[in-house]
């Protein structure tokens, strides 16, 4: 039955290209439906992949929105493997078909709750656009393809989610020490990246909080996460997991309650907010630049 479908995180970013395709050519979902001989309803379901992508939809798009056929015809593949998957909820992401660091800032948007752990440095969420660049010049690998336009427009658009009056989203961030001490760029980016966590830390669903005692994480926890929830009783939780060297989603709902289990035993152990705040200030007003810091910035 369709109501028992879930969506992949594959095929909900199939979804998205497709929804985006519509939009490069500014028809409304009305106008672009009456185009594919679709409902509204259908096209609708399938951008938010609350249904099964049939090849023929995604080709009939393609062709409809004038998408050179080996572009629709590379949707159509990575739409393939998840259906073929079905069976198997716990087959993991296939990263043939969806490079997940990419992916992300998208997913970051859609969601409802956002509980994000820090293990080695700011997560990417919470990132400043000059602390992003900085993690990708310290040999990040998931941030090779980022450039300066979609870091702001990414950034912009996050911000922008957040401090919207009525925004009903929740993110509740944990972070170690050696996260917020961690210098990237230099310390002014560094600082910039920090007193943005302040100053979002006053918004009312968004709270922020320092483990206190490090010796808590286990070897599973040196990775940085986001364990993501969404509105839609279709799309099921999903965390997305990223360290030095690798990247990946992670779809399993057990492991994924796993992990918010986890989250949650690290929250009270940590430091409450208002101490967890104080505590990056701090840490911030430390972070100054000068010529002595530029020479010890570039020999680490």
């Amino acid at each position: 039955m369709k109501n028992d479908f879930r969506a992949s995180m594959a095929e909900r970013s199939v979804g998205r290209v497709l929804r985006r395709w519509r939009d490069n050519l500014g028809l409304s979902l009305a106008e672009a439906s009456a185009k594919a001989r679709f409902s509204s309803a259908k096209l609708s379901m399938i951008e938010n992949a609350v249904q099964p992508l049939d090849p023929l939809d995604i080709m009939v798009l393609g062709h409809v929105y004038g998408v050179p056929n080996d572009v629709w015809k590379q949707e159509v593949r990575r739409a393939e493997p998840p259906s073929s998957k079905r069976a198997i909820p716990s087959t993991p992401t296939n990263s043939l078909t969806l490079n997940a660091a990419e992916d992300v800032d998208e997913v970051y948007l859609e969601a409802a709750t956002l509980r994000v752990f820090g293990a080695d440095i700011i997560p990417r969420c919470l990132q400043t656009p000059g602390y992003r660049l900085a993690a990708r010049e310290m040999g990040r690998p998931t941030y090779a393809a980022d450039d300066a336009a979609r870091r702001a427009e990414v950034h912009e658009s996050w911000i922008e989610r957040l401090s919207a009056p009525k925004s009903q989203r929740a993110v509740e961030v944990l972070l170690t020490k050696d996260a917020l001490r961690r210098v990237a760029g230099d310390p002014d980016t560094t600082n910039a990246a920090l007193v943005q966590l302040v100053q979002l830390s006053e918004l009312e669903r968004f709270t922020v909080q320092v483990l206190a005692h490090e010796s808590h994480l286990d070897t599973q926890q040196e990775s940085s996460y986001v364990h993501l929830g969404f509105p839609h009783r279709q799309h099921n939780d999903v965390v997305y997991v990223e360290d030095a060297s690798n990247c990946q989603y992670v779809e399993d709902p057990t492991v994924c309650r796993l992990i918010q289990q986890g989250f949650k035993a690290l929250q009270r152990t940590a430091l409450d907010p208002s101490q967890s705040v104080e505590l990056i200030a701090e840490i911030a007003s430390s972070l100054t630049f000068d010529p002595s810091d530029r020479a010890r910035v570039r020999a680490s």
